[in-house]
């Protein structure tokens, strides 16, 4: 009869880790980052995600996250401190079936906002249909004719530099995929129109337009991730940047003199000044933390 009983407790404890008890269970783990749109760090406080069977705590050093997730899950939900009153973000994905998932940076903020644009042929200006944006950890198809909405994007209207200095990514089945930046739009009752985005079909001999044109790596490596990157034009903030495992920030900014600086905790380095005589020009600045 003991041995009976013992039995039936094992079973009953496979039953609940296999229905998910306590958020344990899971098949896959989905890491990636959430960043705050109003600082361009991550929440001084940790913030939430959520998947369909377990819910995990941000990092406040990085805004790192690993999460147990069943196999094919399609979604995650982030809030953020509940001091911060932010809504909650849900972020939708292709079905996940690794047992490791980089989903990448979901940003998180005080507004959300729908990013719209239209996607056309480089070669042709032909629209192109069913192509896939992602712009801040969201993601939107375009129409046929080339149209499309991000929708539930993070957004401050009282700091846009840490949107504007987002990098999308355009793809399409036969093309080249390429990435953009808002290009300095904000939002107008609730809409980001970038406009038109080109993206170069895989046949032709003319590349996509670069995606940036000041751009570093940080160095050492083991303290790059969570790098806070300033770029200032005349003392005003004009973009920020968070640096992830690639250890490698990038911007997008009309010709002009910059200052550029560095910051992870007590962590910096020295502030680099860089000019731009045509939009075209792309400058390489890399610096070494102390």
């Amino acid at each position: 009869m003991k041995k009976i009983r013992i039995l039936l407790l094992c079973l009953v404890g496979i039953v609940i880790l296999a229905c998910g008890g306590g958020g344990s269970f899971s098949e896959i783990r989905i890491s990636g980052r959430v960043l705050d749109i109003s600082t361009g760090a991550p929440t001084t406080t940790s913030s939430s995600v959520q998947s369909s069977s377990a819910t995990a705590a941000t990092s406040t050093v990085d805004g790192s996250f690993i999460v147990g997730a069943p196999k094919n899950e399609t979604q995650l939900l982030v809030s953020g401190p509940s001091l911060l009153a932010y809504p909650v973000f849900t972020y939708t994905f292709s079905a996940l079936t690794q047992s490791q998932n980089d989903v990448g940076d979901l940003w998180i903020g005080p507004e959300q906002v729908s990013v719209t644009g239209k996607v056309l042929n480089a070669a042709d200006d032909t629209p192109v249909a069913n192509a896939v944006v992602r712009f801040a950890g969201q993601m939107g198809v375009t129409d046929a004719s080339g149209n499309f909405s991000v929708a539930n994007v993070a957004y401050s209207s009282a700091d846009t530099t840490s949107f504007e200095g987002i990098t999308g990514r355009v793809e399409a089945t036969n093309f080249l995929s390429n990435e953009f930046t808002p290009n300095g739009a904000t939002a107008n009752a609730g809409i980001v129109d970038v406009g038109v985005l080109l993206i170069t079909p895989v046949d032709s001999d003319s590349p996509p337009p670069l995606p940036y044109n000041i751009w570093g790596v940080i160095t050492p490596s083991g303290l790059a991730s969570g790098t806070i990157v300033t770029l200032k034009s005349g003392g005003t903030t004009v973009r920020r940047f968070t640096v992830g495992t690639d250890a490698r920030y990038q911007f997008w900014v009309n010709a002009g003199s910059y200052t550029i600086e560095f910051a992870n905790g007590t962590h910096t380095a020295p502030d680099q000044n860089v000019t731009l005589n045509n939009s075209s020009d792309v400058i390489r600045a890399d610096a070494t933390l102390n």
